[in-house]
């Protein structure tokens, strides 16, 4: 059997970019979530990332948002030189797929469809999900440090780096910052 040639540079640098994309209501990563269905990267840069999501009827809001991340972690990566991000067998998915590749925004990727139901862009909603996410990883960094008998105040004056080593696992903290 031949062996496998080693991962490139960038198509590792890719794969880490569309590491960096989460659910929003779940807050982990699309590639640990099995949501990268297929993708690709050519010599040129040209990269193309087929996405697929558990249901057919996942929201809409939820699955633009995931297509539109990966569209731009993907196109953020030095040495890609175009990218194509689809979402396949969704309800919305022509909507969808049309709106990210024009980069129209939400409001106008389902303008005139049947599901015209967008009334505002995604950043709020993006926001909200954001600050879910840090709360929930700082309760998952105090809790192990509250566990072991520190209290309020003196969790109140610590830093990530002083976390570094200790029970706390500052990785999730790290990410988001």
């Amino acid at each position: 059997m031949t062996p496998r040639p080693a991962e490139s540079p960038l198509r590792q640098a890719v794969w880490s970019a569309l590491g960096t994309v989460l659910d929003p209501e779940l807050d982990e990563p699309i590639t640990e979530l099995d949501f990268v269905e297929s993708w690709s990267v050519s010599p040129a840069g040209e990269v193309v990332v087929g996405l697929r999501l558990p249901t057919f009827f996942c929201a809409p809001n939820f699955s633009f948002l995931m297509v539109a991340d990966a569209y731009d972690a993907v196109t953020a990566v030095p040495g890609v030189t175009r990218a194509e991000v689809t979402l396949a067998d969704h309800h919305a998915s022509d909507e969808i797929n049309g709106g990210v590749a024009a980069h129209a925004g939400f409001v106008k990727s389902f303008e005139g469809s049947i599901n015209g139901q967008a009334a505002a862009e995604l950043d709020e909603l993006r926001h909200t999900f954001l600050a879910k996410a840090a709360l929930a990883g700082q309760d998952r960094v105090a809790r192990p440090l509250v566990d072991a008998g520190r209290g309020p105040d003196e969790l109140a004056g610590l830093t990530l780096g002083e976390l570094v080593g200790t029970e706390a696992d500052t990785e999730e903290l790290t990410r988001m910052r």
